[in-house]
């Protein structure tokens, strides 16, 4: 981006008024006395690209002075504004021109914006096509018609998408770009870092927009990263519902899952195939093998015909006989098994209640080790062994201890108890796992008897019924098989459906771990270092230049993780009042460095840069002549790059000329007010 021309036009009582400003590439000064208009002409710019929230957060009114909305002070006296334009003329590195036109005072809304695709201020004349764009609106930096969306695509930008604080995704406002290009008189010479809008929410927006303008990859990285986080998160989330799935279908089908990972895991298969485990007697077996069992006992019943009650009189006596001893057995074991449930939750119970005296133990302690950190009975006599009416030695335990014995300190008491508590913790859990194992055995049992009493039923009323008829118990034996087949084929049907959801799982498991291992552990790439590092080099090169003298410019390095100047590992600005105090003026010196730095990488690195800077009375806090000279010494440089360094400054004329002679640069002397009237 290049700006080509500047003017302004207002509409007096008194006739027209104006300005027009060229600017070339290379070093441009634009000199004017104090209070003569030149900041009016740097606002211009910023208002003219919709950049007015760099100047103020209100909208109800542009933030330019009352010259070019109000009243204009002239060498005639004072005039009232009834109109009042902005035009800017700007240059993309394909060498396109376009032309904004911004109204700041008349009938056209404030927040209309037209583009004259053309360079019609400096080459007048040409007929171009106009349209119409809006800004301070929503959609103005995504919209086809938002001219912040216009702007970014003609400067070649493609602006990525940043996190706000409320959690939602925004493109990285230009408003947050632009101030690393254009430093303001009012704000822009407070911080090393410029001033941005705060009214986006944008989190670490001075990191976003330097990461931008370098192009550097920590925040693809960054953004790689989170994608890569909600992408395991989406996967533990879709293993943890197939797990729970998993569990409903053993709970209803009065079983346990076996050997399934509750965490999601790259390898799939396991090596230990998943089962659902039912319990029979006092052994557990998969459900497979019980249906596998439950099938040869239907098989050898079908294979028989279903006897006569008067051919199986005597055996169904002895199997009634049979049965009823299985349930008097069935319950003894019941009763067994419930005494073991009602011990084994007893024993979790006392567990929990040891691991709750456990996290009261270390509260405690903990806080009596605050209170004694801040100075609680320190230095009394109890508290040293000693009892402070006699003087006798005294100890702090109940029973005497041996000379070579020490009562464990606070921090040791704490260490001990939190050990403890990691182990109660691993028991809790084991002794959970036998009360939900015993749990269901019991209701397996349960199951078996309420079988085992049908089966006495029905061998009973076999007995008393008439002997040419069917057996009954043979019959219901026979529907039994069917449905414990069936159910159990249906629960293994089921969970390996559910077991079968889990490889596609562990194989995005697998490429999402992949991808964090690319990652660099920090986000900042190698290409980003060399850029900062090569960053680091200019900006002390030119502090050296600049005569910084607060300490050592070789002591300072641009920090990896908030692109700002540090010393001695701590953030320049933030660490000089409580140490040297760094001078005002080699504050000054820092920002020349850091914003011009950025300029000078786009020399030799792949960089969003634009290409042009602009600073508005540079020379602040009464820096020395030398070093203002050294400044446009070194921003001279530009033209040798077709970059463009544009100053507006007040500094003494006579000196000014001394220090651009032998340089190549263009100055603009503006005698008296920048806003003068235009001839008819």
């Amino acid at each position: 981006m290049r700006f080509r021309r500047l003017t302004i036009r207002l509409q007096t009582n008194d006739g027209p008024y104006g300005v027009t400003l060229d600017f070339p590439d290379g070093l441009v000064v634009m000199w004017a006395d104090n209070s003569m208009g030149k900041s009016t002409c740097v606002k211009s710019i910023l208002v003219a690209l919709g950049m007015e929230a760099m100047l103020t957060t209100q909208q109800s009114d542009l933030p330019l002075p009352p010259a070019v909305k109000a009243r204009l002070d002239s060498d005639n006296g004072e005039h009232d504004v009834i109109e009042s334009e902005v035009f800017l003329e700007l240059e993309n590195q394909k060498a396109e021109r376009i032309v904004v036109q911004r109204t700041i005072k008349g009938s056209r809304d404030k927040n209309l914006i037209t583009v004259h695709e053309g360079p019609i201020l400096t080459s007048p004349g040409q007929s171009v096509s106009s349209r119409d764009y809006f800004v301070n609106r929503q959609g103005a930096a995504t919209r086809e018609s938002g001219f912040h969306f216009f702007l970014s695509n003609f400067f070649g930008w493609q602006l990525p998408q940043v996190q706000t604080y409320d959690g939602n995704e925004y493109p990285l406002y230009l408003q947050c770009v632009m101030p690393y290009f254009a430093v303001e008189q009012t704000r822009g010479w407070s911080t090393v870092q410029p001033p941005l809008p705060t009214h986006f929410r944008i989190r670490e927006a001075h990191k976003r927009a330097v990461e931008f303008i370098l192009n550097l990859d920590a925040h693809r990285n960054a953004l790689k990263r989170q994608e890569i986080d909600l992408e395991i998160t989406r996967i533990a989330v879709a293993w943890a519902a197939q797990v729970g799935r998993a569990n409903e279908l053993a709970e209803q089908k009065a079983v346990r899952v076996q050997a399934l990972p509750q965490k999601p895991t790259a390898t799939w298969p396991p090596l230990v195939t998943p089962s659902l485990m039912a319990p029979v007697g006092s052994e557990w077996i998969s459900i497979r093998d019980r249906a596998d069992g439950f099938q040869a006992e239907l098989d050898n019943l079908v294979k028989k015909e279903i006897p006569r009650v008067n051919e199986i009189a005597s055996s169904a006596q002895a199997e009634l006989t049979a049965a009823e001893e299985v349930i008097q057995d069935k319950q003894t074991l019941l009763s067994r098994l419930l005494e073991s449930f009602a011990m084994e939750q007893q024993e979790v119970e006392r567990i929990e209640e040891r691991l709750k005296a456990i996290a009261e133990d270390i509260q405690r302690n903990k806080d009596i080790r605050v209170l004694k950190n801040l100075g609680s009975r320190q230095g009394s006599a109890v508290d040293g062994g000693s009892c402070p009416i006699c003087h006798q030695s005294i100890h702090d335990t109940l029973v005497p201890i041996d000379f070579a014995q020490t009562v464990m300190s606070l921090d040791e008491s704490i260490d001990f108890l939190s050990e403890q508590r990691r182990t109660y913790e691993v028991v809790l859990a084991n002794a959970a796992n036998v009360v939900d194992s015993r749990s269901l055995q019991i209701s397996t049992l349960r199951e078996e008897v309420s079988t085992a009493r049908q089966i006495v039923r029905a061998l009973r009323q076999t007995l008393v019924s008439d002997g040419r008829q069917p057996s009954i118990a043979a019959i219901q034996a026979q529907i039994r098989l069917e449905n414990s087949v069936a159910n159990d084929r249906d629960a293994q049907s089921r969970f390996e459906k559910i077991v079968n959801g889990f490889g596609e799982l562990a194989d995005s498991w697998k490429i999402a771990q992949e991808e964090a291992l690319k990652l660099p552990k920090d986000d900042v790439s190698e290409d980003d270092r060399k850029k900062i590092g090569i960053w680091t080099r200019i900006l002390r090169d030119q502090l050296s230049q600049y005569g910084f003298g607060s300490f050592p410019e070789t002591q300072i390095v641009i920090s990896t993780d908030t692109y700002r100047p540090e010393h001695e590992g701590f953030d320049l600005e933030a660490s000089f009042p409580l140490q040297n105090s760094i001078s005002a003026s080699d504050l000054i010196r820092t920002i020349w460095a850091y914003l011009n730095g950025l300029l000078e990488i786009a020399r030799t690195e792949d960089t969003h840069h634009p290409g042009c800077i602009i600073f508005d009375e540079p020379r602040q806090q009464s820096t020395r002549d030398v070093s203002f000279g050294e400044l446009l010494k070194r921003a001279s440089l530009a033209g040798n790059f077709s970059q463009q360094v544009i100053f507006f400054t007040s500094e003494n004329r006579e000196r000014l000329k001394g220090h651009l002679s032998g340089l190549p640069h263009y100055l603009n002397e503006i005698e008296g007010r920048v806003l003068k009237k235009i001839p008819s």
